[in-house]
Order: structure tokens, then sequence, then C-alpha cells
């Protein structure tokens, strides 16, 4: 019984447990298997500069699971950074 619990308080709690990589790879990995694309079209500038575009992008995209959302945008600032 505490097993069943603890496993539906886990599932209904995905971000947890997330990493910015896990959120890539499980929100748009499925159509993004390369991410060189994605990447290609943020602008350069600091980080406040591409996560407001990187925003801006998702809330026109397609996106399953809203709750990933800010994990996707640490991962894509990280992987922008030079």
């Amino acid at each position: 019984m505490l097993a069943a619990v603890a496993t539906t308080i886990a599932v209904a709690s995905p971000l947890a447990a997330q990493t910015p990589i896990e959120a890539y790879a499980k929100d748009c990995g499925g159509c993004h298997t390369s991410e060189r694309r994605v990447l290609r079209k943020i602008p350069s500038g600091n980080d406040a500069i591409r996560s407001d575009w990187i925003g801006k992008f998702m809330a026109q995209h397609p996106c399953e699971r809203d709750d990933l959302k800010p994990l996707i945008v640490e991962y894509l600032l990280q992987k922008t950074r030079k």
C-alpha cells in the first residue's frame, strides 16, 4: 500500500525528479532529436535576451508538458552560453 502511494506521488510530481536535459529529451526530443537546429535559431545576447526569446517561441510552439517549460528554457540557455 505504501509503495502504491509513493508511486502515485512520483507520477503526480514528475517535475521534482527532472533535470533540464531530461525535460528537453522528454518534451522536445521526440520531434527535435538533434538540438542543433533549435539552438541555431536562438539569438545571441545575455541570458535575459535569450530567455525572453525562448519563452516567446515556446508560447507559440506545441509543448505537451507545460510544467517542464522552465527546465527546457534553462537547458536551452545552458546550451547557448558562450
